[in-house]
């Protein structure tokens, strides 16, 4: 879906540009050209020198004109191929061979994409479109939700426009949140930091490391911050505290949704991505086509005959498969790690204590470990 976004995105910036605008300058230099003509005309210029200067004219302002569709048609066809290369060409004859029974048949079914739908264009901000969806699909979309949507691209416009500001201010209010366990957040410190580097005047930076920074010492490289922006040289120059790289607007974005019980990502775009871009469509429609009369109705599979390749920021769901069986790790075959911090699946530590043994001797390093000091993991 990026790649139709960043299509569209230069189209919309190709139609705010009055040479190339969607209604386009024709007519407007044709209004200019003929009335230069006609105040020639009646200021006594001869006639035949006139139609030649406004043939001229005509004609050099078509070429700019062919010049600016030139850009729409390529921009257009941009668009084209990154929607072809998004979604299979025979997508239809695809779905029809999905449709038994009718896909999103079932009320529930129904209103779980009719919800997707409307979070999708409300996390965009795309209220009218939300209203008009809303009333025809019969469905209410929250007030609640409307505002966290607007407050959340509202900050994230502030990041991506330089300030940071209002996502620190959320930060401070939401302190107690951010601050819990088991998974802490690190988004305040990286805020503070990009203030920090972007500050032109090292006693200024100072005071504002002494009042900001400082809390965080005991887990982030405070003081390195501090010296290698204070004291640059050839030395430091490569180092990652000269650069204010971190996603800022991603990091945000991950915690006010977590904040708030949203997805982090919108289920749609990340449905049409793993579908589209990812693949998992070609490999299902190949499975089907290749092994449908074996395994029948794909409606009905409950895992898929083929390996679909994700990228490694689709892949929601770890995977532990024990070294030693081979075989995955489940709730009631949880992965255990051993002293040593090797890690085996509770059945084959299991196998490994019988015999009355009290300890099970890792089988890749001579540490034994007790079954009481076996740690169970989470994935």
């Amino acid at each position: 879906m990026n790649d139709i976004d960043q299509a569209l995105s230069a189209l919309e910036a190709l139609a705010s540009e009055p040479g190339t605008s969607a209604s386009g300058p024709i007519q407007s230099l044709l209004d200019k050209h003929f009335a230069t003509a006609r105040e020639q005309l009646q200021s006594g210029s001869d006639p035949t020198q006139v139609i030649q200067d406004l043939i001229k004219a005509v004609a050099k302002s078509k070429k700019e004109v062919e010049k600016g569709l030139k850009g729409w048609y390529n921009g257009l066809g941009i668009v084209g191929k990154a929607v072809e290369k998004a979604f299979p060409p025979n997508l239809a004859g695809i779905s029809d061979a999905y449709n038994d029974p009718p896909l999103f048949s079932e009320p529930d079914a129904a209103a779980a994409l009719d919800r997707v739908i409307l979070d999708s264009l409300g996390r965009r901000g795309l209220w009218e479109a939300v209203d008009v969806g809303a009333e025809e699909m019969g469905v209410t979309y929250e007030n609640r939700d409307r505002g966290v949507s607007d407050e959340l691209y509202s900050i994230l416009n502030a990041i991506e426009a330089g300030d940071l500001q209002p996502a620190i201010s959320w930060c401070e209010e939401n302190a107690s949140f951010l601050a819990t366990p088991p998974h802490p957040s690190s988004l305040p410190y990286y805020l503070h930091r990009s203030v920090f580097l972007r500050t032109t005047s090292s006693m200024a930076a100072l005071e504002y490391a002494r009042t900001y920074l400082m809390v965080y010492m005991p887990t982030q490289p405070v003081l390195q911050l501090i010296t290698s922006s204070l004291y640059p040289s050839a030395a430091t120059a490569g180092t990652p505290y000269n650069h204010d790289d971190y996603p800022l607007s991603k990091m945000f974005q991950a915690e006010f949704c977590r904040r708030h019980g949203m997805a982090k990502e919108e289920l749609l775009e990340v449905a049409v991505d793993l579908g589209g871009k990812g693949g998992a469509l070609g490999v299902i429609e190949k499975a089907r086509r290749v092994m449908g009369e074996r395994l029948g109705n794909v409606r009905t599979w409950q895992d898929l005959p083929l390996e679909v390749p994700l990228p490694s920021n689709r892949r929601y769901h770890s995977v532990f498969v024990c070294p030693v069986s081979k075989e995955q790790a489940t709730e009631a075959n949880p992965p255990k790690m051993l002293t040593c911090g090797h890690v085996l699946a509770q059945e084959s530590l299991t196998r490994m204590l019988k015999g009355g043994r009290r300890t099970a001797k890792c089988p890749y390093c001579p540490v034994e470990t007790a079954p009481s000091a076996a740690q169970r993991l989470y994935f």
